[in-house]
């Protein structure tokens, strides 16, 4: 039986030209993307995440910090339930129970808070040229004393002392900041959840890593 070449031939030159016309519209669709990622600001941590599940070679450094942290929780008893680590737009947050670090309507940091501190201190001092944000954070129980007449007051000197004992424990001043949000940042509430266990759960301070 005759084999007519340039039938296969046509069929050669036509499953080609599909072939060219993938490969273009993933072109295509790359660039898009791209674009997309270009166009739209983005916070250092975040491409990292990107780069990483793009390259599939190792963890980015904040999920490293991220590793390092929830392994120090789990050795350290005094750290189970109040301390938890949770990735954002905006980097790594590291969160402390207020209960961990102060005494009630206090922004006097407890002595039992000195070794959790110095641990976190260690930590960042290995990724010394990211940005470390201090945030202070209460319930939304007015308070009003001799030391503060407000929730902004008590949040901001409480983030400020967090800051200045990080940088007593080695971490360099010139990339750490301080926020008070008083209670106007809540968390999102668990469905099981009463008044107290709500109000609790916003009294924090977060260590933010970008």
């Amino acid at each position: 039986m005759a084999i007519d070449t340039r039938e296969l031939q046509e069929e050669s030159a036509q499953d080609e030209l599909w072939l060219i016309s993938y490969a273009d519209m993933l072109t295509l669709l790359v660039g898009f993307f791209v674009l997309i990622i270009a166009s739209v600001p983005m916070k250092r941590a975040q491409f990292e995440r990107i780069a990483a599940a793009l390259t599939g070679t190792h963890q980015a450094p904040l999920e490293d910090l991220r590793d390092k942290v929830d392994a120090l929780i789990a050795r350290t008893p005094e750290l189970k339930d109040k301390v938890r680590t949770r990735d954002d737009a905006e980097g790594l947050g590291i969160e402390f129970r207020d209960a961990l670090f102060f005494d009630s309507g206090s922004a006097r940091l407890r002595e039992e808070a000195q070794p959790a501190i110095g641990e976190i201190a260690r930590l960042l001092r290995e990724l010394p040229g990211r940005p470390v944000t201090i945030e202070g954070h209460t319930d939304d129980v007015p308070i009003n004393t001799s030391s503060f007449h407000s929730n902004w007051e008590l949040s901001s000197q409480r983030a400020i002392n967090v800051l200045q004992a990080l940088q007593t424990s080695g971490v360099a001043r010139d990339r750490m900041s301080a926020r008070a949000y008083a209670d106007t940042r809540p968390l999102s509430p668990a469905a099981e959840q009463d008044v107290e266990q709500r109000r609790a759960s916003n009294r924090r301070v977060l260590i933010r890593v970008e």
